[in-house]
């Protein structure tokens, strides 16, 4: 019997060079020919499923400028370690957090690990048989500057290098020894065959992609490959070797990728020798041509592309547990291969030679017939490029599933606004009914709810029911007999401010006209002008606002009442004289010029003239004479002096200066009558309250002065006061509506972190459902002013439509552009494609203020999506990754989930929406589902203790969950065995029937409870 021949393992490393020695920030480790390791750790900066050739081109480009800043003479080599871990539970207070860490513990996910290795060539001379190398300081220092050289590049490309030290070249040799990345690495016999290695209870196989007897390679090859197939995806860019991505029965896989770069002027002068050979030979086989003019090829692309001519060698070493699993793995790969246009070898007999190249920094010992040779641009197109999402470093996060289905950190809005990938944390969210939108937004409420958080949700559909209980937040429905109640007119002074009017101005026009109506500017005009009255009043009536006002200011605020200058001086002859002043006759002030008072007493005398006015009847001949003898006193110095001090003498007389003889005391006299005018106007239009009916009663007062203005009259077409008054009282104390807009809502709103308002009983009514949704969001926005030591979110599902028209357009865009100020964002949930196709205020208002959008599933919008895609500023590539949503092959061990696209800023990336039962049943929008979890909250009291006893029950039960909703809400409680084994045995006496549907029927039939039913029947079925 033939003995197997033994011999040891040698490890083909001497030592370290310590760079704490030197100061360096690495380590070298020195081969087993004194040549210099030296490693770096990177991450492949194309994500898997990115979908983007630029990615791919750009890394392409990042490798080719590595190669050509370690030159000639040295070698690159890349490993990408694919190995398998267990997701292990990561612990939270919260309980369904901790839940939904619980329910991936122990599933495996796949990691990968990238190195690059820079070391020397280490010279190959066949007919001795022996490698020569010549170790120089010159050269050992030039490699450590070019890899300091490539670093920066790297960290500068996004890489996220780390220099190898020690411990980590330990534990990649370690690893590939033992075909095992672990902590503590377990180390075995290695067992060499022709076809595979044995290394302890793993079987261990090394493919590589040349044939030692003939190169079979693609003639051409791109950076990346496109994905193929008449999918909507079909065009997605992919790693031309992403194949290994998929593989599933292996243990560990290593993509071994090397390139030794020769001295080039030496290399081209033996291929330009080679190809006259060729040519030479060229008549006696027509290879030789072709082999000549590839050749030919080759030279010419590096003369013109300035390409380094490389030797390149690629190999997949990979372990499995099972022979079977081996040879399966073998297969794929061969299989994948060859659809690249590469056929591998099949007389590989060197596998224990592959395996030690495959060890870091060792492609020293790769002989000549294991490498190819071509240029540098071609050879990194054979490198793996693509990497798995990693958890996103940040103190916020998101927890969904990558495409794996582990959990992965996301951070939706803190990180991305600091790097400026986004501008605000605005959220538009877009799927078809049934694609999960409202299961993925409790998703996301639920972990806000973790932080310090306050999130106000406006909704038609009953969706946030479940959360809204399990987190005791407020559960606001609106009844006609308990209407949801606010007090927009209310607010401190402090809060009025131009937006706060612009708001008002729209609530108060949506009730006179409707949403579909245009505001004119007249109306708004009126309306603005209202409120700033109403308002002025309120909170200045009282006070001395006036005395830090201009005479000027003053007559221009009563100009607004429809009271105007001459109206004062009126008011102010009749007061204190029967008859008007000569000043006031000529309508002149008191400090005018001799030259104004000739002229304009000239005028009037000649216009009140009896011979101008023979065939006036109105005429009244008195007023000539009262312009005479006014212009006979002011127009001679002496007189006018004179009739000056009788005025004065009058008017000091009754403590009112009239005709004063200096500018400032008749300034003050001006005064003195403006301000007693405005007193006699704040007596008479006193704003009382801050509510809808104030302003009703304010309005009534108000604008009959303000509209009948005698020298800009408003007409009935511009505004209808009538009509405006008439519409307005069914929100008037005693009308229909009179509580909604004059109750303040509950005090206790502002201190709850979560209120859901469910308004799904007003969403038919076309008056009060825009009116409510629109009070709500000022609730919040006040609420967001309010409380500014928390982040907050407004999410507005259907209910969005209810204020999307042109007159909300501007506060809309106000609530968008604000609530970023005061750390919040706004939700807007759709579902229907035309909504925000034909929506303008959707378009300018909401998509456009908002830098984060959410698709779920796009299949049904397919034919459209362009539409879709234009307005979102969609490009092809992230148009590639959302039809990707739900479409790969990743469902196998997984429970239900579904898929959503996450845009932040100009890209996205696809998660997974998968959580734990406890989670789906606090979640659930299923209104079977909502019952029966209610059930078990009533009779256990807890919300955790009740998911716990569903969860518990269901596995007991051994059936589906639908089957224990069923019998759950049929019976009004909780399972427990009375129920159960009067179902079990229902079951076994109705074969194949529907037994819920049996029950229910006799249920309605007899008219008694469920209990009464059991009872019943178990004693004729006893009896039987």
């Amino acid at each position: 019997m033939a003995t197997t021949k033994k011999h040891t393992f040698d490890i083909p490393f001497i030592g370290y060079d310590y760079g704490k020695d030197f100061n360096r920030d690495f380590d070298v480790l020195f081969g087993q020919y004194g040549n210099p390791i030296i490693g770096i750790r990177i991450k492949n900066i194309v994500e898997q499923y990115s979908a983007d050739p630029d990615n791919y081109l750009n890394f392409h480009t990042v490798l080719n400028q590595i190669v050509s800043i370690i030159g000639e003479g040295r070698i690159v080599q890349k490993l990408d370690i694919f190995t398998k871990k267990k997701y292990t539970v990561e612990p939270s207070v919260q309980f369904l957090q901790q839940k939904y860490s619980e329910h991936f513990e122990g599933r495996l996910f796949k990691t990968i690990e990238t190195i690059l290795l820079f070391t020397d060539i280490v010279d190959d001379t066949l007919k001795k048989k022996i490698k020569h190398y010549h170790f120089s300081d010159k050269r050992y220092k030039e490699l450590r500057d070019k890899c300091q050289k490539v670093f920066m590049l790297l960290k500068q490309s996004g890489c996220e290098p780390e220099f190898l030290f020690e411990k980590d070249f330990e534990y990649y040799i370690s690893g590939i020894l033992s075909m095992q990345f672990s902590d503590v690495p377990v180390f075995d016999n290695i067992k060499s065959t022709n076809e595979y290695l044995r290394i302890g209870n793993r079987f261990v196989k090394n493919i590589a992609y040349v044939d030692v007897e003939n190169i079979d390679l693609p003639s051409e090859i791109e950076p990346y490959s496109i994905l193929g197939g008449n999918g909507a995806a079909s065009e997605t860019a992919i790693d031309n070797f992403t194949f290994i991505n998929e593989l599933e029965d292996y243990e560990t896989i290593v993509y071994n990728q090397i390139i030794t770069i020769p001295l080039q002027a030496q290399q081209q002068r033996e291929l330009d020798k080679k190809k006259k050979k060729h040519e030479g030979a060229a008549n006696n086989s027509p290879s030789n041509a072709i082999i000549a003019e590839e050749i030919q090829t080759l030279l010419h692309n590096i003369a013109i592309d300035g390409q380094l001519v490389v030797n390149a060698h690629f190999s997949l070493l990979f372990s499995a547990s099972t022979p079977e699993a081996m040879e399966g793995i073998q297969s794929q790969i061969e299989n994948k291969l060859f659809t690249k246009g590469i056929i591998v070898s099949k007389n590989a007999y060197n596998q224990l030679e592959l395996f030690r190249a495959a060890l870091p920094g060792n492609a020293t010992e790769l002989r000549e017939y294991d490498l190819f040779m071509t240029t540098s641009e071609a050879a990194l197109c054979f490198f793996f490029k693509e990497s798995y999402p990693v958890n996103e470093e940040s103190n916020f996060y998101l927890r969904f599933t990558d495409r794996q289905g582990v959990p992965l950190k996301v951070d939706p809005a803190d990180q991305p606004m600091k790097t400026g990938r986004i501008n605000n944390r605005n959220k538009f969210v877009l799927g078809p009914s049934g694609s999960g939108k409202s299961f993925l937004m409790n998703n996301i409420i639920e972990q806000y709810l973790t932080y310090n958080y306050d999130v106000v949700i406006v909704d038609t559909g009953d969706s946030y029911s479940g959360i809204c209980q399990y987190k005791g937040g407020r559960y606001i429905q609106y009844t006609e007999e308990k209407p949801i109640t606010m007090n927009p007119f209310l607010m401190d002074k402090k809060e009025f401010n131009i937006e706060k009017i612009e708001f008002l101005t729209n609530l108060i026009f949506l009730i006179w006209q409707g949403p579909d109506a245009t505001v004119s500017s007249a109306q708004k005009s009126i309306l603005d002008n209202v409120l700033m009255s109403y308002y002025h009043q309120y909170f200045n009536s009282g006070t001395d606002w006036y005395e830090h006002k201009t005479s000027e200011e003053l007559i221009l605020y009563l100009n607004k009442y429809n009271i105007h200058e001459e109206d004062i001086h009126s008011d102010r002859s009749s007061t204190e004289s029967s008859e008007k002043s000569y000043y006031d006759i000529l309508g002149l002030p008191f400090d005018a010029s001799s030259d104004q008072i000739k002229e304009t007493g000239r005028k009037l005398l000649k216009s009140y003239h009896p011979d101008k006015n023979l065939n006036n009847p109105d005429y009244d001949s008195k007023k000539f004479y009262k312009v005479f003898e006014a212009y006979e006193a002011l127009s001679d110095d002496y007189r006018r002096k004179i009739y000056n001090e009788t005025q004065l003498i009058i008017v000091k007389s009754k403590d009112i200066i009239e005709r004063p003889d200096s500018p400032s005391e008749w300034d003050q006299s001006f005064r003195k009558a403006l301000i007693k005018k405005i007193k006699e106007l704040e007596e008479e239009l006193e704003a009382k309250e801050l509510s809808f009916n104030g302003f009703y009663d304010y309005c009534d007062k108000f604008l009959l002065l303000y509209l009948n203005n005698k020298k800009h009259s408003i007409t009935e077409r511009e505004f209808n006061l009538r009509t405006f008054l008439f519409v307005l009282r069914d929100f008037y104390k005693g009308g229909r509506y009179g509580t909604t807009l004059n109750e303040s809502a509950d005090n206790t709103l502002f201190d709850e972190s979560f209120i859901v308002f469910e308004i799904d009983n007003v969403k038919d009514n076309p008056k009060l459902f825009p009116i409510v949704t629109l009070i709500i969001m000022d609730t919040f926005i006040q609420k967001m002013r309010l409380r500014k030591d928390r982040r907050k979110a407004l999410i507005i599902e259907e209910a969005w439509k209810a204020i999307a028209s042109k007159l909300m357009g501007g506060y809309i865009l106000y609530l968008y552009k604000t609530v970023r100020k005061f750390w919040g964002e706004a939700v807007v949930v759709t579902q229907e494609l035309d909504d925000i196709i034909g929506n303008a205020v959707v378009k300018d208002s909401i998509i456009n203020n908002s830098d984060t959008f959410i698709l779920l599933d796009q299949t049904k919008f397919k034919d459209n999506f362009e539409r879709i895609a234009s307005l979102l500023s969609l490009n092809k590539v992230e148009q590639n990754k959302i039809f990707t949503i739900n479409n790969l092959n990743n469902k196998s061990g997984r429970s239900r989930f579904k898929e959503f696209y996450l845009k932040r800023g100009s890209k996205g990336e696809v998660y997974g929406n998968e959580v734990s039962l406890e989670q789906y049943l606090t979640y659930t929008t299923e209104k079977p589902e909502k019952s029966a979890v209610e059930y078990y909250v009533r009779k256990y009291g807890n919300y955790d203790e009740a998911l716990l006893r569903i969860v518990t029950d269901l596995k007991a039960f051994g059936e589906s969950l639908e089957n224990l909703v069923s019998l759950v809400n049929l019976y009004h409680n909780p399972l427990d065995q009375n129920i159960v084994s009067y179902y079990q045995m229902m079951k076994k006496n109705h074969p194949g029937k529907n037994i819920f549907k049996i029950i229910a029927q006799e249920l309605e039939e007899r008219n008694i409870s469920f209990s009464e039913l059991m009872h019943k029947n178990e004693y004729q079925y006893e009896k039987a």
